[in-house]
């Protein structure tokens, strides 16, 4: 008996050494746990604001319903909170939430967003309602313009794609704590500065679990504001000129290369997404204009003749060209190689041509004649050295790359390599060259600083400053700086209907086909339905004796570059100047 004793006594001797040494600690947590709690201090998501002060992004305070756990709600309650607010929320919608509130000892919100009314009345009804409280949050509200919504972006309810995008980016990111993040634009690259950092509020609770006394408060930090580019002033008016039509304009500050203009058309409020239904948003994608596109950064355009002012530079580095040289433009041009015919836009033709005639005039057959006489490596080179195949702006979301077209591509995309007919297309920015609005505003800019340049960008700038691989004279920029201006100011440019006046503008506008086109009584049937018709293009820099900004307009289907595309950048050029 007395063995049997101690033999229950070295158990109970060892249990109580395990529990209280062994597991002493983690119970002890365990315990404190059930005694103090916490709760996150959700901190005031950072504004966006214009360069030139306006308010794109705030938060502001808002107010809901929750369940009070500690009171608990009664049946009496419940009824008089439906009945205060029949139009919010329903009695049995009700008492499922505040059963499953104090099931799982979290107070669920009821009520979101009340309004200042339904506030006021609740408020005033409030000693007869127990067991629901006030609880104060933050929404997030737009500048309703919709020329804005692709440059900031959207918030919406966090998702797994969202996890692993920000996990790798954010130190110590926990998707348990944010219920919306950054979707798109800026309001998803700069996610980490504007959400800024959750405190806490420590309280203990007695034996039954309710909420006694607050025993701490940790700081908590709110996001940082952030101030971008973007002139809101000139950014409205880009988005009025389009008239509602689809396209883009971007605009680059060439003296630091930041983007004060960046619309794409058409487009919505970031607010209309705030509350919007799964079946809505499915509308919205399935809308064939695409307002959800950003075009500026995402969309992919031929940029048919506005690329010629940057392969004059290739081709007279390179000798295969020069200022004297003349062809006779009858308005084909012949690839004997492939015994193949290319008509060009003028019936007629162009006449004797030579370089700075064909920019003025935009002559096809003899930018043609220049291609077939490319070598592939250095073409190719020169392209990567513009910035083909390669992102442009860090902090653009999303972006689409301008394709490098070179052999590997060619063998991704047709299993075949580059040959010199291809050369005949891409030479008059046609067949597989691709480019976005952003990009050809930065072949703008390129060739208004004369071969320099940096990446644009909306709030950081990188400091790298690149070149394009050419290294022509100093009169050579300057007769093709005089044909940009010409092309403008002469009777006979392209340009000429954009009427710039005292502008100062320099630039070239072209026409993309958005089907090929093999004679002109295919070109006129085309025409006949719009969603076929030529895409007006339009890039220049002014002033052009001090280039100051570089422009882009692409008027999806506008069919003219110099008669649609460029008056909107004169009048989009002409309120930024007067701004600064």
């Amino acid at each position: 008996m007395l063995g049997v004793f101690i033999l229950i006594l070295l158990l109970v001797t060892a249990r109580f050494f395990y529990l209280q040494i062994i597991q002493g600690g983690e119970l002890k947590e365990l315990r404190e746990q059930n005694i103090n709690a916490f709760e996150y201090i959700y901190p005031k998501r950072g504004r966006i604001l214009s360069r030139d002060g306006v308010v794109l992004a705030e938060d502001r305070k808002v107010f809901s319903l929750a369940v009070d756990i500690e009171q608990k709600p009664n049946e009496q309650s419940i009824i008089k909170l439906a009945d205060l607010l029949p139009e919010k929320i329903k009695a049995d919608d009700l008492r499922l939430r505040v059963a499953n509130s104090i099931k799982t000892r979290k107070s669920e919100i009821v009520i979101e967003n009340l309004s200042q009314e339904d506030l006021a009345k609740y408020l005033v009804s409030g000693s007869d309602i127990i067991g629901f409280s006030v609880i104060e949050g933050y929404e997030r509200q737009y500048n309703s313009h919709p020329s804005i919504f692709h440059v900031l972006g959207h918030m919406g309810y966090i998702n797994n794609s969202d996890v692993k995008y920000f996990s790798p980016k954010i130190n110590e990111y926990n998707e348990k704590l944010w219920s919306k993040v950054g979707k798109s634009g800026l309001e998803r690259v700069y996610e980490q500065k504007l959400q800024g950092q959750h405190g806490k509020r420590f309280f203990q609770r007695n034996a039954r679990g309710d909420r006694r006394v607050i025993t701490d408060i940790s700081p908590f930090t709110e996001g940082e504001e952030l101030s971008i580019s973007i002139d809101f002033s000139a950014q409205k008016l880009a988005y009025e000129l389009m008239n509602e039509r689809k396209g883009s304009v971007v605009v680059i500050d060439l003296l630091d290369f930041s983007i004060p203009v960046a619309i794409s058309t058409p487009s919505i409020s970031a607010n209309d997404l705030r509350d919007i239904s799964s079946m809505q948003y499915q509308d919205l994608l399935n809308d064939p204009s695409r307002p959800l596109f950003n075009r500026a950064f995402m969309g992919l355009y031929p940029p048919a003749s506005t690329i010629k002012p940057l392969l004059t530079v290739f081709a007279l580095n390179n000798e295969y060209t020069n200022w004297d040289e003349t062809i006779f433009d009858d308005g084909f041009f012949r690839f004997e190689e492939e015994q193949r015919v290319f008509n060009a836009w003028r019936e007629g033709g162009h006449g004797l041509t030579d370089l700075e005639k064909a920019l003025v005039e935009s002559s096809n057959p003899f930018f043609m004649n220049l291609s077939i006489r490319y070598e592939k490596d250095l073409f190719v080179e020169f392209l990567k050295s513009s910035s083909f195949g390669s992102k442009l702006c860090e902090d653009c979301y999303p972006h689409q790359f301008s394709p490098l077209i070179n052999d590997d591509w060619k063998y991704k995309n047709f299993g075949k390599e580059l040959y010199k007919g291809d050369f005949i297309n891409l030479g008059v920015g046609q067949g597989y060259m691709l480019t976005t609005p952003l990009h050809l505003s930065l072949i703008s800019g390129i060739l208004a600083k004369k071969g320099e340049y940096e990446l644009p960008y909306l709030v950081v700038k990188k400091q790298n400053r690149l070149s394009i691989n050419e290294d022509i004279t100093e009169e050579d920029w300057k007769k093709l700086h005089s044909s940009l201006i010409n092309v403008i100011y002469s009777p006979n440019g392209t340009g000429y209907r954009i009427n710039a006046g005292e502008l100062k503008l320099a630039g070239k506008s072209g026409t993309a086909q958005v089907v090929d086109i093999n004679s002109r009584e295919e070109y006129n049937q085309v025409r006949t339905n719009p969603l076929l018709r030529d895409h007006a293009i339009f890039i220049g820099f002014a002033p052009y004796d001090n280039p100051r900004f570089s422009i882009a307009v692409i008027v999806e289907n506008g069919e003219s570059g110099g008669r649609v595309a460029g008056p909107i950048a004169k009048e989009v050029l002409e309120e930024l100047l007067n701004d600064f």
